[in-house]
């Protein structure tokens, strides 16, 4: 949990200035409405639960497995075992965690006109607005 809360932190931290000045958000044509702190705040915020969960998710699976494993006899008399068992699970659980982190929401974000400030709304008469999101 303590990882999965340092990563998110970490884009937090990275990608402040988006956090604070906002994104580009553009039409369904692709033209540049505005920069939007509200759309900036969304796409942060996703990225910031991606990452937790693909970090999260690959420091406890290998945790757990290992714990379970740890109860077997032959772990019992094996122990140097667990070391590369632990590596081996962490590469594959990152591997397998990287595209599903990274599909937890789109690319490119939709948010509706009325969710952001008031000069956007008036640059546009559009009802959904994108933006994109970052890995």
């Amino acid at each position: 949990m303590r990882r999965a809360s340092l990563s998110a932190l970490s884009v937090l931290v990275v990608r402040g200035e988006e956090f604070e000045n906002g994104i580009e958000v553009v039409d369904s044509t692709g033209n540049v409405v505005g920069v939007s702190q509200t759309a900036g705040m969304k796409a942060v915020k996703e990225t910031a639960i991606s990452r937790a969960a693909l970090i999260g998710t690959t420091a406890a699976v290998p945790n757990v497995i290992v714990s379970f494993l740890q109860r077997t006899s032959f772990i019992k008399r094996n122990p140097l075992v667990l070391a590369p068992f632990r590596h081996i699970t962490t590469a594959l659980v990152l591997g397998l965690m990287i595209p599903i982190s990274f599909s937890l929401f789109p690319q490119s974000g939709k948010v509706m006109k009325e969710d952001l400030e008031a000069h956007i709304q008036a640059a546009t008469t559009e009802p959904d607005l994108y933006y994109h999101r970052g890995l």
